[in-house]
């Protein structure tokens, strides 16, 4: 009985280890795009990454680099001050992360789909709209 107490103990606290280290890894990304930290950004990007960026054509497979500049010539265009996170859900070993990108008197809403690989959490999708 001991034993069993012990494992679900370890077992827990394995769990909610991972819940707080993926939680990190969105507060960093997060951050970057506060601070529109598009150098630092660059890492979260997977090796291909699908974007729709509102106005413009849907674009699919994008290289991480393209991502990133797609992202960044948004903010540049848009003025672009600011993201407020509004939601973040994690289903298995994926996490969606909502909010708004603020532009002035304009807000653009932010959807993220993030999934954890070898290297951590990754982008996988980004639609600003």
């Amino acid at each position: 009985m001991h034993l069993i107490r012990k494992s679900l103990l370890i077992i827990s606290f394995l769990f909610s280890f991972t819940a707080v280290f993926a939680q990190n890894d969105t507060e960093s990304l997060i951050q970057n795009l506060q601070t529109a930290n598009f150098n630092n950004l660059l890492s979260y990007w997977d090796q291909e990454v699908e974007v729709n960026i509102l106005d413009q054509v849907n674009q699919k497979a994008l290289s991480a680099a393209d991502a990133n500049q797609q992202v960044r010539n948004f903010f540049n265009k848009n003025n672009v001050l600011g993201f407020e996170k509004t939601a973040e859900r994690k289903l298995g070993n994926t996490v969606y992360v909502t909010g708004k990108l603020i532009a002035g008197q304009n807000k653009y809403s932010l959807t993220l789909l993030l999934q954890n690989s070898k290297k951590g959490l990754v982008i996988v999708s980004v639609r600003i709209s």
